[in-house]
């Protein structure tokens, strides 16, 4: 494996960031001027922010590396003197991938660089490998977001990517909650709606009139995105038949152009209606053993006896702080490219999920809000290379029963 190659911003008084950053197996480069770092960093691994001239602060600076096209994929770690959260919080957003604090701890910088490189391999694994086919009805799209598996965060995916398909078509986009338990797209998004999708099935007779929903049940939110809010608590009462479910999408369909809806993790014939309606299916999928087992199940169902339903676009959404399945382990289980895949920061989504404001929205130039920004535009047909062809060892599939 080729060394990693490190791009460090700053002086020459830092004996630490020298011993592990010039360890073997690492290539430091050290540059003190701020200009000749942001035209170097696209052919390193990683790049450090230890002491930007100013007038730039390291804040200034991580957002202009992230602005980059070249550097989307590159992780930032920066190195701050204070401890306190909200600078932490204001480096991440400005696209900052992990933050330190002085002193720096050895052994620290070493495992935190050692992640960073990691990631950066990986993301260049798994680069984008869908093929978006044309629409079903001209000038509308239908995305539908599912997870055969709780706990994985469709939703806050499904709200993301709205959000990222929004910035592109203000006004243009709407996000549906169909989750069979008290859906919490509308606490992502910290709108208090009036009416929900169970109101709407109660009052709906027949078709549903695009004027009514988007005069009466369609909440704009903040940032411009119409919501149809999920039920406000748990029943044990079907949410809605499949033939309603149809009824539904296809009625936001004519009064907004893009949907996204929420399906949730339970399987039923609302489900499986909105998948055989959809343009593009997103399944979503953490990286651990069960998730991936309940994929794989879901994955041979539609290839057996399930609906006809679009090439679903698989997108790992990294949940926790150590990976311990690679990505081809994912692949291999699977039996299926990974998409995307959706770095995970506690901070960021803990604010995010709190304050009732998405990643999107808060971190716009964060990696997780760039990645959801890519996945838009894989589901847009703006990024849509064609599949490597690649060996593949038998990994997890060998577990689940697939050569």
């Amino acid at each position: 494996m080729a060394d990693t190659r490190i791009l460090l911003l700053g002086n020459a008084g830092s004996e630490a960031l020298n011993k592990i950053l010039g360890k073997p197996g690492r290539t430091m480069t050290r540059i003190e001027d701020a200009e000749q770092f942001v035209k170097a960093a696209p052919d390193h691994d990683v790049v450090v922010l230890d002491a930007v001239p100013p007038p730039r602060t390291v804040a200034d600076l991580c957002r202009e590396l992230s602005a980059l096209p070249d550097l989307v994929e590159v992780p930032i770690l920066a190195i701050t003197s204070t401890d306190d959260v909200e600078e932490r919080i204001r480096l991440l957003e400005a696209g900052a991938d992990d933050v330190m604090i002085r002193p720096i701890d050895e052994r620290e910088l070493d495992a935190r660089v050692e992640a960073l490189d990691l990631r950066h391999r990986r993301s260049k694994e798994l680069r984008p490998s869908t093929l978006v086919a044309a629409t079903r009805r001209p000038g509308r799209r239908l995305i539908a977001l599912y997870s055969p598996k709780g706990g994985v965060g469709t939703t806050t995916v499904a709200v993301n990517v709205a959000l990222a398909i929004g910035a592109r078509m203000p006004d243009a986009v709407a996000v549906v909650d169909l989750t069979p338990m008290a859906g919490h797209v509308a606490t992502h998004l910290d709108i208090k709606p009036k009416l929900t999708v169970g109101d709407l099935m109660r009052d709906s007779q027949g078709m549903i009139s695009p004027e009514i929903l988007r005069t009466t049940y369609l909440t704009k939110d903040a940032r411009g995105i119409q919501v149809l809010a999920g039920s406000p608590g748990p029943s044990t009462a079907p949410l809605m038949s499949g033939e309603d479910a149809t009824r539904t999408l296809e009625g936001l369909l004519t009064a907004v152009p893009n949907v996204v809806v929420d399906l949730g993790s339970h399987l039923d014939d609302r489900v499986v209606a909105s998948l055989e309606a959809a343009d593009d299916v997103v399944i979503v999928v953490t990286p651990d053993f069960p998730a991936l087992k309940a994929t794989y199940s879901f994955l041979e169902y539609l290839s057996e006896a399930g609906p006809r339903i679009a090439e679903p676009t698989i997108v790992v959404n990294e949940v926790y702080a150590l990976q311990t399945l690679t990505p081809g382990d994912i692949e291999n289980a699977l039996g299926r490219r990974v998409a995307i895949r959706i770095p995970y920061d506690p901070l960021l989504y803990l604010r995010a999920a709190n304050q009732g404001t998405p990643v999107f929205a808060s971190a716009p130039t964060s990696q997780p809000a760039r990645r959801y920004d890519q996945l838009a535009a894989i589901l847009l047909g703006e990024d849509a290379p064609t599949a490597a062809s690649e060996s593949r060892r038998r990994g997890l599939a060998g577990i689940f029963g697939r050569s």
